[in-house]
């Protein structure tokens, strides 16, 4: 099988009654509805698609397939920095977002959290993996939206 990454996301989540919650401890907690905000707030103005998401110490990161990337504060209110560079990438290929595969992958992993997510070209297939600390990873069809597979490590 020829896998080849395109994308990638790192965070924390727990899954909750259906619902991906975003999580850090300490005060720099930050919930699925603040992840979700900050990738809104920094799309706009923005056609291309959001496809990485990062959370770093006091805020999140979040990157365009063209090459912008905006840091947005952790409650998701606010854009504090803009830059650009000149990346090529096939994320406008995925009609499904990255929160959208979040939120078809969360509820199939259980109650756990999440540590990775990245967009790959499977065999010609753009599929979402998403990875969890209870080592399920939940393939999402990233252009439908159907969730592929559910891999539960040994």
């Amino acid at each position: 099988m020829k896998k080849r990454t395109i994308a990638g996301v790192t965070a924390t989540t727990a899954a909750v009654a259906g619902t991906a919650i975003f999580a850090a401890t300490g005060a720099t907690a930050a919930s699925s509805s603040d992840a979700v905000k900050a990738v809104q707030t920094a799309s706009k103005g923005i056609s291309a698609k959001a496809y990485e998401l990062d959370k770093e110490r006091n805020r999140w990161e979040v990157t365009f397939a063209d090459g912008t990337q905006k840091h947005v504060s952790l409650n998701g209110s606010k854009v504090t920095k803009t830059t650009r560079d000149d990346r090529e990438s096939t994320v406008n290929q995925a009609k499904i977002t990255l929160v959208g595969a979040l939120r078809a992958a969360a509820p199939r992993a259980g109650n756990t959290t999440l540590t990775d997510a990245d967009l790959d070209d499977d065999d010609g297939r753009l599929v979402w993996t998403v990875g969890f600390s209870n080592d399920v990873d939940v393939d999402v069809d990233a252009r439908t939206g159907k969730v592929l597979r559910v891999d539960k490590d040994d």
